[in-house]
């Protein structure tokens, strides 16, 4: 009992960044504003507006930071919760980000500015991996025809109580989200006026 305990206190997170994805759906969305932008380029002259930006942003809807997460997650006896039916062990992939239809743009041509307030990170999905649940049985008679749906659903609670206690977490998001948006936003800048400054917050 004491060695399950200590296992679950060591509980572990597995960084894996997710910008490779960003930076492919960021080129994707470069490409087609600027393609859109230089058809009609020798027609008249090109100003950063609001809607420009907000168009490019929110193309790329994605969590900004996925991490893998090991864990056990420890069931109790449903007539006497002070029992521990079993420990159940699994794998579980944590996506985060922000919600991008929430960013607020201002740009302020006097001050050649423009500034993407951005909301905080949050826990946008979490998957346990069905397949590898690990048991162990202090209880065997709770080793039941339904006993993968409740571990799986105690696994959900573990990962998604013990993951929203790790700032990393949210930190990472945050800050790749701001290195998506610099991503998405600068090349337009140096296409249409590199004089601007662009601030995220």
């Amino acid at each position: 009992m004491g060695v399950l305990k200590q296992t679950n206190t060591s509980k572990r997170i597995t960084i894996l960044l997710a910008l490779v994805l960003a930076v492919i759906l960021a080129t994707g969305s470069i490409l087609y504003v600027l393609l859109q932008m230089g058809h009609g380029k020798e027609e008249k002259a090109q100003v950063i507006t609001v809607s420009t930006l907000e168009r490019i942003i929110k193309v790329s809807e994605l969590s900004t930071f996925t991490a893998v997460y090991n864990g056990i997650a420890e069931v109790k006896n449903e007539e006497n919760p002070e029992q521990t039916d079993y420990f159940v062990s699994y794998e579980a992939r944590v996506n985060a980000g922000i919600d991008f239809d929430k960013i607020a743009i201002t740009v302020d041509d006097d001050a050649k500015e423009i500034r993407v307030d951005i909301p905080d990170a949050y826990i946008t999905d979490i998957n346990v991996d069905i397949s590898s649940l690990d048991f162990i049985f202090h209880n065997k008679k709770a080793n039941k025809s339904t006993i993968t749906q409740q571990a799986y659903k105690a696994c959900e609670a573990d990962v998604r109580e013990e993951s929203g206690k790790q700032d990393s977490i949210l930190k990472l998001a945050q800050q790749n989200a701001v290195n998506v948006i610099k991503a998405l936003v600068n090349p337009i800048i140096e296409q249409l006026d590199d004089n601007y400054t662009l601030i995220i917050e």
